[in-house]
């Protein structure tokens, strides 16, 4: 019989490698992880491929992390995030998309939200789940929306530094009086380190993200290394 496990569904190997090394530092000693690496689910997302065939996919893929030994899942393509918490709903498995608690805080951060995403396919969603949980929180939200398609294609290109610079200096540029910034997508992440002198917070996911996965886990203890994008104030999950 397999022990418990953490179970990762990504849709980019390189988030793999990114929320690899988190655990490295977050997790505590003997904590089992399991990856899997779905990149065609993002190409179908934003091939427009009906819902339904995606729902079934990735139900497949979170019942065979299941059968590895996973007790708890993090989705971390906030693109799928949605369609994966609805799986892990019918599976029986708990299951948590990356941008959840980022939203949370975001939201708590103030009314007035930038939302940064590089892909259409997560623009809509991580706005979608913005208002949900403004309305569960009994708070008001203004969300302005900045798409960086052309940012997108450095980092197809593996111009990961690139990358963040395009989506920080976006930033820096915006005229927007804002309460918090939101990057959508776990791999804007890097951009954030870039954006620590700017007056609002700035929230990326995948320390959230993955410090709330890991809280969830049965006798857990408080994960490490976890700390607001720009360092104006401490997360605590």
């Amino acid at each position: 019989m397999t022990s418990p496990a953490l179970g990762l569904l990504h849709t980019s190997g390189l988030n793999r490698d990114r929320f690899a090394a988190l655990l490295g530092e977050m997790a505590p000693p003997g904590l089992a992880a399991i990856h899997s690496v779905r990149e065609d689910l993002l190409r179908e997302a934003l091939d427009d491929v009906p819902e339904a065939r995606q729902a079934a996919e990735i139900g497949g893929t979170l019942a065979e992390l299941h059968a590895k030994g996973a007790v708890q899942v993090l989705c971390t393509c906030s693109s799928l995030g949605r369609l994966a918490e609805l799986a892990g709903i019918r599976l029986g498995l708990p299951t948590l998309r990356v941008d959840r608690p980022m939203a949370e805080r975001a939201v708590a951060a103030g009314p007035r939200i930038l939302l940064v995403a590089c892909l259409s396919s997560t623009l809509v969603p991580t706005g979608a789940l913005l208002r949900e949980v403004a309305a569960a929180q009994g708070r008001p939200v203004e969300i302005e929306t900045m798409f960086l398609p052309t940012a997108w294609n450095l980092f197809q290109r593996g111009d990961e530094a690139g990358f963040a610079r395009a989506i920080a200096q976006a930033v820096l540029d915006s005229p927007s009086c804002v309460d918090a910034v939101v990057l959508a997508q776990a791999s804007m992440a890097p951009a954030a380190e870039l954006l620590a002198d700017l007056p609002a917070p700035v929230y990326s996911s995948p320390r959230l993200g993955l410090a709330a996965a890991l809280a969830r886990l049965d006798g857990m203890p408080a994960a490490r290394g976890v700390g607001h994008q720009n360092g104006k104030e401490a997360a605590r999950v």
